[in-house]
């Protein structure tokens, strides 16, 4: 057995911390909020619609996407009223909304994941291996930046940019671990936690960042579908 599931993690760090470092740099237009909100949200739509969303459906099928994304609704409404409890009602509208908004995006793809690593280390033999890898580093950035950038607004610093890399990462790692020793299992199983992560990150984004951009600018729509057919074109490329 290879250490895949060691070059998974890294490989998925080092492309989450890439778009920390983007994020970082978008923290200076903390006086657009708005737009860097909307940019998010398109990448983040993006993601699902051209990347994450097919993948479940090619691992299990349209039954399990839409049990998946029900749960992943459910999920959301349960993450976001506890979290709304633990961090409490702060002065500072702003931080409260995008550490909350960071955390729940940090969550949900944490869940999504754990089943790519399986894929990874199911395939550690073949020849896909190498793509694969490329793939996760470059799919890593655009989440990066969509998790970083709400916590970077909320305050956190670059030690949280840090451990937040090597957290969100770890599920790759075991997901890997698990593939390279027992193989894939049920791919309806994973079809499904990954339908689970796509129905809690379209939640977070449609209601917690685009809808309430959307009351402060009415450009925010345009320039989400800007950003939805920027990460489209990207995916399209590698």
């Amino acid at each position: 057995m290879t250490l895949i599931w060691v070059i998974g993690y890294l490989y998925t760090a080092v492309g989450f911390s890439i778009g920390g470092v983007i994020a970082w740099v978008l923290k200076g237009f903390q006086k657009k909020i708005d737009i860097i909100y909307s940019i998010c949200a398109g990448l983040t739509l993006g993601l699902i619609s051209f990347e994450i969303a097919p993948e479940a459906i090619v691992l299990g099928n349209w039954l399990t996407f839409i049990l998946g994304f029900i749960v992943g609704v459910i999920l959301f409404k349960i993450l976001h009223k506890t979290l709304a409890i633990f961090i409490g009602a702060t002065k500072n509208h702003v931080k409260n909304f995008s550490l909350q908004t960071g955390i729940l995006l940090m969550l949900s793809i944490a869940i999504h994941n754990l089943p790519i690593g399986i894929v990874l280390g199911a395939n550690q033999d073949s020849t896909v291996k190498t793509s694969l890898l490329q793939t996760i580093l470059l799919h890593n950035i655009p989440e990066g930046i969509i998790v970083f950038t709400p916590l970077f607004i909320a305050g956190l610093g670059l030690w949280s940019w840090f451990f937040i890399s090597l957290i969100v990462s770890l599920p790759v790692g075991i997901g890997a671990y698990i593939g390279s020793s027992i193989g894939i299992g049920s791919p309806m199983f994973w079809s499904f936690s990954i339908s689970l992560a796509v129905g809690t990150i379209y939640m977070v984004t449609v209601k917690e960042v685009l809808l309430e951009s959307m009351k402060e600018s009415p450009n925010v729509l345009i320039i989400a579908i800007i950003s939805f057919g920027v990460i489209g074109g990207f995916l399209f490329l590698i």
